[in-house]
């Protein structure tokens, strides 16, 4: 009996050394509290910093092209897809309305040509006056604002329904982005409703950029294809 017990203690005392060892006084990391609050990031009354109503509309003088924005922290960004016939600019035709509502596909390449040097006066004024192609920092403000790469994700995609394979989100400050897709090297559009990829004006060498995709991953920064879509941001 007393050898019984002495195994019992001796087992005992081993857990309990074995549980101590294992709780060293710290805890798993707790996931970050999201603090996102719309009426607060992008309110959609009240005026911005640049004297005009949070949200809205302007025209571009070049075409007449209307298009909605909208407010989201300090900056102010199209809440559409660019549309103007910029040169080497293409409408992806096999599709019935694509344009109406995804934009046209641009390259910012000197004649169009996919592996030429970038060409700065097309990048420079191919957005209406006033608005620009926003950089990989810009862009990132943006995904800050918003709670990180996928809660981004989740808040910055268009509420519309494009399909199954679309994630549709919340649209919580109406940036409507837009799953225009990929445009390939032979003509042809992949992912198309699924995922969106826009032309950022950083460069990572004279002939490479980087863009901004919204996929499965969330939204990241990779290379850029022969031709996306755009999206501006205010001066």
């Amino acid at each position: 009996m007393k050898r019984q017990i002495n195994i019992s203690l001796i087992c005992a005392l081993f857990s309990v050394a074995l549980f101590s060892a294992c709780d060293d006084g710290s805890s798993a990391p707790e996931e970050p509290v999201d603090t996102f609050d719309a009426a607060v990031v992008c309110p959609a009354d009240g005026m911005n910093a640049y004297g005009e109503p949070n949200r809205g509309t302007f025209t571009d003088a070049r075409d007449g092209q209307v298009y909605k924005y909208t407010t989201i922290g300090s900056q102010v960004w199209m809440a559409e897809n660019l549309k103007f016939d910029a040169p080497y600019s293409l409408c992806y035709g096999k599709i019935e309305g694509f344009c109406d509502t995804f934009g046209r596909f641009y390259s910012l390449h000197v004649n169009g040509e996919y592996f030429e040097q970038f060409d700065q006066e097309l990048l420079d004024t191919i957005c209406p006056a006033g608005w620009h192609v926003p950089s990989v920092d810009e862009w990132s403000v943006l995904i800050n604002n918003m709670g990180g790469p996928q809660m981004a994700l989740s808040r910055l995609y268009s509420s519309s329904d494009f399909g199954d394979s679309f994630i549709k989100s919340t649209d919580d400050c109406k940036f409507n982005s837009l799953p225009a897709g990929i445009w390939l090297m032979d003509g042809n559009v992949a992912s198309e409703n699924v995922v969106s990829a826009y032309w950022t004006s950083s460069a990572k060498d004279v002939k490479t950029a980087f863009d901004c995709a919204f996929n499965y991953n969330g939204i990241t920064f990779g290379t850029h294809h022969p031709k996306m879509t755009i999206r501006c941001v205010k001066d």
